[in-house]
């Protein structure tokens, strides 16, 4: 990781001039060297992340501030907000006045529900509420997607495996039927199944980030 930092630091320093530090004109630099530092997870590089994505935001829109049509850009701060936990600040992106094609923004808005519930070991009305948006949203970007997008069918299936323990009066309230715990649970098996075999190399990466251990910390409340 540090190392892949260095290079792709070393060729924005060079597309800037030779001045360190300081943003060139190449989009394409600017947007790997932001999405490294995002991948590296630690609060600072997910700020300089976040730094960078804004201002190619505002060059791209010619002031600060404001969404651009660059749908690159835009999805890109609302993951790294998503990372940061900033639902008021993702909100205030309104991606879904902005109609971008394809799956992800449905995608990034299961996330930021889903990321935001696993944060309280309750099952409040809000809660549920969270967890009805964030089925709803995955499973319009895996029909968007056409299934064939891994992290489309695991979201899916990481809301479904929630759903599956869940309070039946709290599902009531989703429109959701009781008694259906084992075909949730079925469900939550196909769809991992199926996210293995669109990206066979799913099952070898390792899985401890923090929002997981969270994930898990719930599932246990919620059988216990």
């Amino acid at each position: 990781m540090r190392t892949a930092l260095d290079i792709y630091t070393r060729l924005r320093t060079q597309a800037a001039g030779g001045q360190p530090d300081t943003p060139c004109d190449d989009k394409d630099i600017e947007l790997t060297l932001a999405r490294h530092l995002q991948l590296m997870g630690d609060k600072v590089s997910q700020q300089q992340a976040l730094d960078i994505f804004t201002w190619l935001r505002t060059q791209a829109a010619g002031q600060p501030n404001i969404p651009c049509d660059d749908k690159d850009i835009e999805l890109g701060i609302a993951a790294i907000l998503v990372d940061m936990g900033a639902w008021k600040q993702f909100d205030e992106l309104q991606l879904e006045k902005q109609l971008f094609s394809g799956f992800e923004a449905s995608l990034y808005f299961s996330i930021r529900n889903f990321r935001e519930l696993i944060e309280v070991e309750a099952t409040l009305p809000k809660q549920t509420d969270l967890l009805g948006k964030a089925l709803r949203w995955a499973a319009l970007a895996v029909e968007k997607s056409r299934g064939t997008s891994a992290s489309c069918l695991s979201q899916l299936g990481h809301c479904f495996r929630l759903i599956s323990v869940w309070p039946k009066p709290m599902l009531e309230t989703l429109g959701i039927e009781e008694e259906r715990e084992e075909e949730f649970k079925h469900r939550v098996k196909v769809l991992f199944a199926k996210a293995n075999d669109v990206e066979p190399h799913r099952q070898e990466l390792k899985k401890d980030e923090p929002w997981r251990v969270k994930e898990h910390q719930l599932l246990a409340h919620m059988t216990a």
